[in-house]
């Protein structure tokens, strides 16, 4: 019995499940951003997909800081180890607390107010940005200026995103001067016309070497860029992306010197994250994935893939703090203050511009495939 007791063949083991890091995800399945949420939920299924070791929850975080807030503490119920998303800056400020609070690790991918940044220095190290901050919009937007040379350019922003508006105009300001006028319209819900007033107001004083940075990202843009050439408007739109910077919102709208900025672009090459976003994308859902919420938030949870991968779930603040992640943007690492450090050499936003029928790379310089070009 002994002999036959020692020869007796192992039990086959059962494979055990690969453990998996549970991120919620915060997105704007309703309200004025809702646009915005469709992209970032296919983002985040893609990144899932292509990370292999992540398990998703998603909660409707609206609007509105209250329906973050509320979607958050229910992504909480659910155990998850980290949060990515939220919209808007009100939102993102009432997360971070929230996530400081309950001691979860939360990837804020869109908001760009600098109070982020000031949480993190009070001392709540839960909270990470990979987004860009506002500075860094403005040194895009400057960057655009340097490069296009207006004889004049002009300001127009959206009245409900004043805020990230003015602080972006004040780098701009900094960088490169004062815009010849600076003007905001407002929400159709608030004044229906408005945005028509203001884009011919613009339309008749803005000429053919003239720029006007848009900044607004919404549908509103869209309205904007087609009542400013119907009423004569000149010269490039630079738009800080979103709605106007889809290129097939463009082809349709057949907005001809537009230029926009990017987290990436189909044309660059930044890792090898970028080609098989933008060709995965496409394929699995049928549209141009040409979205910086959208890239942001998969970008976000690949790097929560790849700090697990390397760190665990016990140690991913530290882990964070010290290390390299790849997205289909570039290379992220992040600062002191937890945000993402937007601008070095391996993490640089991206310029467009929509002119002859397609999209042309103006910025960075070692993805460029043309100057920036002016209506003849």
């Amino acid at each position: 019995m002994f002999i036959l007791g020692c020869t007796q063949p192992a039990q086959p083991t059962q494979p055990q499940p690969e453990e998996k890091i549970k991120v919620g995800v915060l997105i704007p399945e309703t309200g004025l951003y809702s646009s915005a949420g469709v992209a970032m939920k296919n983002a985040a299924e893609l990144a899932a997909e292509h990370a292999g070791n992540v398990e998703l929850v998603f909660a409707d975080c609206g609007d509105s800081p209250e329906k973050a807030k509320t979607a958050f503490e229910y992504l909480v119920s659910q155990k998850v180890d980290a949060v990515v998303g939220a919209y808007s800056s009100p939102q993102a400020m009432v997360v971070a607390d929230a996530a400081g609070e309950n001691k979860v690790v939360y990837l804020v991918s869109v908001a760009s107010t600098g109070v982020i940044e000031k949480k993190v220095t009070e001392g709540n190290r839960y909270v990470f940005r990979t987004a860009y901050n506002t500075t860094y919009w403005g040194v895009l937007a400057a960057e655009f200026l340097s490069l296009s040379k207006p004889d004049k350019y002009y300001f127009v922003g959206y009245d409900p995103l004043k805020t990230f508006n003015q602080g972006m105009l004040a780098k701009i300001n900094e960088l490169y001067g004062e815009p010849e006028l600076e003007v905001y319209y407002k929400s159709p819900s608030v004044s229906p016309d408005d945005y028509k007033n203001v884009a011919k107001q613009i339309a008749e004083r803005a000429g053919e070497r003239d720029a006007i940075i848009l900044g607004d990202p919404g549908g509103v843009s869209i309205n904007f860029l087609k009542e400013y050439r119907a009423n004569g408007g000149k010269g490039i739109i630079y738009s800080v992306g979103g709605a106007l910077a889809l290129p097939a919102t463009l082809k349709k709208l057949n907005a001809g010197y537009t230029a926009f900025q990017a987290a990436a672009l189909e044309e660059t090459e930044k890792t090898d994250l970028t080609a098989k976003y933008f060709a995965d994308y496409k394929a699995k859902f049928g549209e141009d994935a040409n979205n910086y919420a959208g890239l942001l938030t998969y970008d976000s949870i690949m790097i929560l893939s790849q700090a697990f991968e390397k760190g665990g779930k016990e140690k991913l603040i530290e882990t964070l703090e010290s290390g390299s992640f790849k997205g289909a943007a570039g290379i992220y690492r992040f600062n002191e203050n937890h945000q993402a450090l937007w601008g070095s050499e391996e993490l640089k936003g991206t310029i467009g511009e929509f002119v002859n029928g397609k999209v042309e790379v103006v910025y960075p310089p070692e993805f460029a495939t043309s100057q920036v070009v002016w209506p003849e």
